[in-house]
Parts: C-alpha cells; structure tokens; sequence
C-alpha cells in the first residue's frame, strides 16, 4: 500500500479527481493505531475524530 507521501508526489501534491481529502492526518492516523493496540474503543475514537467506525478499522 502506498504511503500519503507516495501519493503526494504521485498526483503532484493534489487530491485526485473524485476523491475527497482525508479527514485524518497521517499524525492523527498513527494516534488512532497505537490506541486501538492499547485497546481502546473503535467507536469512541470515530466519534473523538469525526469519522465512520470503518475508517477506525480500516487503520487496525
């Protein structure tokens, strides 16, 4: 999978075309990981940060 860095530079630094920006940043993403291995509700930390409990587990 490539990395928010690899996709910058691949689409110049832009979001592509039908894609919205991430509403998490990778700083935040990282946070999110080391909470959910510290056991950490999934559904809490979707509400703290504003996303769907999908996106939580898709950062597992």
């Amino acid at each position: 999978m490539a990395t928010d860095q690899q996709r910058a530079w691949n689409s110049g630094g832009r979001t592509p075309p039908g894609h919205k920006p991430s509403k998490v940043t990778p700083a935040q993403r990282d946070e999110i990981c080391r909470r959910l291995a510290a056991n950490e509700s999934p559904q809490a930390l979707a509400a703290e940060y504003g996303v769907s409990v999908h996106t939580i587990y898709r950062y597992r």
